[in-house]
């Protein structure tokens, strides 16, 4: 099930509906109702229904990741109390008569009223709809029990309203919806000159916009937290009820594509990074599989894709005035008059998919020769193609796609760079298994980012062969520069790490992977094809094939920006921890850094240094510093003293002669991994974990710190509507800049119980984005710019050096970083720093070697080096 802190449509109406159950029990007791008129639940019915089979697994898997056994935290152990429909009206009555003192309704159990109701009365005018169109009796009597409880809902609330705040009154939810039409009601739907397309319907049952935008339900509003028993409203088993719950099922899987959609299209127009548009992507997949999960729980017996969408689209078709198994043409494979309407529940994509997966063999690997069911017309865009078109493209980026992801998927299981989960649902298909709907989901959005990106489609994988050729580059120079070079902190053994992540480039990236597996598998699988005279996807036949055709070069990472994504998440992540540890280990950035600090401080130097600005900029001071920058001679040592992990202690006045150096209790510091909320998702993208295990601890010190400054910031939306004409949340960033110079907004205040789904996912989007800036700094480079300054510093200072320390101060050049503490200790009156520094030969208290320094620094700085 979705984590605790987001809401989903069905979610919030349930929660909304037990709410407004309880708060009637609760107050209604408080005012002296007597309690043996409410209906005690019996020890079966108050139990959750029993899992079994894979929802059943997947939720112990899950109870397992995230270390809980319920998806709600502090919820109450007392008895279950079941508040009957009918029992509603009764409550309401003794509440509203009571007046020593008179009950007021809390402003936010109004909210919950509202929502329930408003939630239902659109699904009541859809009921009424589809009733004239000729549903059995079965049907009727569903309908029946539904308005019944619409009817108790809107009763319900005209008793309370005199008990109502004022200010809740004027609230659109609760104002009637008068003589107009739902449609005409609905921004974007049919306009009274009556033109619209036959989809326009479907608009008749989205919940208002007050009703998605409204903060989450209250949960026993008012109600005393002592009172142990619990109350929620009788459970509907009805197929009226299982439609509502698909139905608000599919709506929340809509929004999501339609956040995407826009997410994609900020990508193609450089507003947002790659990695976080793919990474938010994926998590988006994972939600999804929780939602339908959640669905499952609530009405078992539902074990796919097609048994969900079997009753939500032939009650909609039917609604339409359509059936659903029409054809205008024998090889038809929907109603081409509905498209739309299969297209939104990603029917079309469950129909190439499931042939797709009747061909899979695990004794064959799957090619595909371009051309052989038709050529992708790329002259148009997806959008102004008719709906036959349209599904044939989809058919056809499958057809080409699906084998080398097949292929991929079969041979890479835990070994791969990072996967996601269109990759991991394709390894588990197979003939005569049931396709869930998070996968058919996965592939809906492998077909929408191609869809939205078209030509610019192939930018990921330049993306991802520039990060990684970078990576591979500096990793090389960075081993010749060391190869006659060691210090004991780095022993040669510690290469392998970056050797292998050179393999690693050159064997996934920088070669066609793909191809080569083909190759590969060649050897000990038969190779099949498509038959060429198949010509329905229903049945597709195969037959052996002794090559695999020529294709387009890496066409697999070509066509899946988000895998390059997730590719280039890894690369960098790994890339970062390996880099960061070189450089503590040489200690060549920090205490250049300590220098530079000085030498700025004390005027010495005029000119900027921006890749060190931006290094402490991101760094923070008190990392590099432990503390603020200091900005006087004493601590310029002190400070240097104990980033290298020895205490303070060491150059106190009346420090015994031959004591040893003292360690500091916390030890050597050093630069730290950047990147918070990319670290949520190391364990996933890097090592191939199951899934992000999101809980309000992880995601509350990750997303708050990087939103506080706009937390309150009324103007700075979560998301915005993506046009005025249909309403859809999508992630339109209106931003500022981050410290590290990249974008940022404002998010949803975590302080709340819960918010809406497409929140989280905008604000993972922008918190990715803004960080991206600080996980793609290249320390091996830096480490080396740093090393040359630390050799051009002692170049100049070395005769001075020599005069004040002797010989002994630098023995070796891995010794370097040393002569920063000597450079200090020349302009302080310490004589000695026990056996971490050589004591000095002179009296002499000077500044001259800082300005030696400055000098170093001004003519690389000069030289762009």
């Amino acid at each position: 099930m979705l984590p605790d802190f987001l809401q989903s449509t069905f979610r919030t109406y349930k929660e909304d509906t037990n709410a407004v159950a309880s708060w009637l029990a609760v107050k209604a007791k408080q005012c002296g109702y007597s309690a043996d008129l409410l209906t005690k639940s019996d020890a079966q019915s108050a139990k959750p229904k029993r899992l079994k089979g894979k929802a059943r697994i997947e939720a112990k898997r899950k109870e397992v990741r995230e270390g809980k056994t319920s998806s709600v935290p502090n919820t109450p152990t007392g008895p279950l109390h079941v508040i009957g429909i009918k029992d509603f009206t009764s409550l309401a009555q003794y509440i509203a008569a009571f007046t020593k003192p008179v009950v007021q309704v809390p402003g936010p159990l109004v909210k919950s009223l509202n929502r329930a109701i408003d939630l239902r009365k659109l699904h009541n005018d859809w009921s009424r709809g589809d009733e004239s169109a000729g549903k059995v009796a079965q049907k009727a009597q569903s309908d029946e029990k539904h308005s019944y409880f619409l009817g108790i809902l809107e009763q319900t609330r005209d008793i309370l309203r005199p008990r109502m705040p004022s200010d809740t009154l004027n609230d659109s939810l609760s104002k009637p919806l008068g003589g107009l039409s739902i449609a005409e009601k609905v921004p974007g739907s049919k306009s009274h000159d009556g033109k619209a397309n036959p989809f326009d319907n479907l608009e008749l049952e989205e919940p208002s916009q007050e009703f998605l935008d409204a903060p989450g339900a209250v949960r026993a509003a008012g109600g005393d937290p002592k009172v142990e028993p619990r109350y929620e409203v009788e459970n509907l088993q009805s197929p009226e009820e299982k439609y509502l719950a698909a139905h608000c099922l599919f709506q929340d899987i809509r929004h999501i594509r339609s956040f995407l959609k826009t997410l994609w299209s900020m990508y193609k127009d450089h507003v947002i990074d790659l990695v976080a548009a793919s990474i938010t992507t994926d998590t988006a997949i994972n939600l999804v599989r929780e939602l339908e999960q959640e669905y499952i729980q609530r009405f078992p017996g539902t074990p796919g894709y097609e048994e969900i969408v079997h009753l939500f689209y032939g009650v909609q078709c039917v609604h339409q005035g359509h059936q659903p198994d029409h054809k205008q043409r024998p090889d038809d494979h929907i109603n081409f008059h509905v498209y739309d309407l299969a297209e939104e529940c990603m029917l079309t994509t469950y129909i190439v998919f499931s042939s797709l997966q009747d061909a899979i063999d695990p004794n064959h690997a799957l090619v595909y020769k371009p051309g052989h069911f038709g050529h992708r017309d790329k002259r148009t865009t997806w959008s102004q193609k008719s709906a036959r078109a349209k599904f044939q493209d989809d058919k056809l980026i499958l057809l080409e796609g699906f084998p080398d992801l097949s292929l991929f998927a079969r041979t890479t299981k835990g070994d791969t760079i990072a996967e996601d989960n269109l990759i991991r649902g394709i390894r588990g298909m197979g003939p005569d298994r049931d396709i869930p709907l998070w996968l058919v989901f996965a592939a809906q959005c492998f077909l929408d980012t191609q869809h939205v990106l078209e030509r610019d489609l192939g930018r990921g994988h330049r993306i991802l062969v520039r990060t990684a050729s970078a990576i591979k580059n500096s990793i090389e120079q960075n081993l010749e520069f060391h190869a006659s070079l060691r210090v004991e902190n780095w022993p040669k053994s510690n290469d392998f790490a970056m050797k292998d992540m050179i393999r690693t480039i050159d064997g996934w990236i920088l070669q066609d992977l793909v191809a080569e597996r083909f190759r590969k598998a060649s050897q000990y699988l038969p190779l099949s094809r498509f038959d060429a005279g198949c010509t329905s996807l229903t049945y597709i036949q195969i037959k052996k094939q002794t090559a695999a055709p020529d294709g387009d070069p890496y066409s697999m990472l070509q066509q899946y920006p988000l895998l390059c994504g997730l590719f280039v998440f890894a690369l960098k992540a790994r890339f970062q921890e390996m880099s960061i540890a070189f450089a503590n280990a040489w200690g060549s950035i920090l205490y250049t850094t300590h220098l530079y600090n000085a030498v700025r401080q004390e005027k010495f130097l005029g000119t900027v240094w921006k890749d060190m600005e931006m290094v402490i900029s991101l760094q923070s001071p008190e990392t590099l510093f432990v503390g603020n920058a200091p900005d006087n001679l004493e601590e310029y040592l002190k400070r240097y003293l104990l980033s290298m992990g020895y205490s303070a202690t060491n150059f106190a006045s009346n420090r015994r002669r031959g004591t040893g150096a003292t360690a500091s209790t916390r030890g050597p510091r050093g630069m730290k991994e950047l990147g918070q909320v990319g670290k949520l998702f190391a364990e996933r993208y890097c090592n191939n974990a199951a899934s992000v295990a999101f809980t309000r601890e992880s995601i509350r010190p990750i997303i708050e710190a990087k939103m506080d400054d706009d937390e309150d910031d009324d103007e700075h939306t979560i998301h915005k509507e993506s046009s005025k004409e249909n309403q859809k949340p999508s992630p339109t960033p209106k931003t500022k800049q981050a410290k590290s110079g990249s974008l940022i907004r404002g998010g949803p205040n975590l302080r709340d119980e819960s918010f809406p789904t497409l929140d989280f996912l905008d604000t993972l989007a922008n918190a990715l984005h803004a960080e991206q800036l600080e996980v793609s700094i290249d320390y091996l480079l830096f480490h080396r710019q740093c090393w040359h300054l630390l050799r051009h510093v002692n170049a100049h200072c070395k005769p001075k050096l020599l005069e004040m320390f002797g010989a002994g101060y630098l023995d070796k050049e891995n010794q370097l970083p040393f002569t920063v503490g000597y450079i200090f200790m020349a302009a302080t009156q310490t004589s000695r720093v026990a056996n971490v520094l050589l004591p000095r030969r002179t009296e002499e208290v000077t500044s001259r070697l800082r300005g030696l320094a400055a000098d170093a620094f001004e003519e690389l700085i000069g030289r762009g080096d």
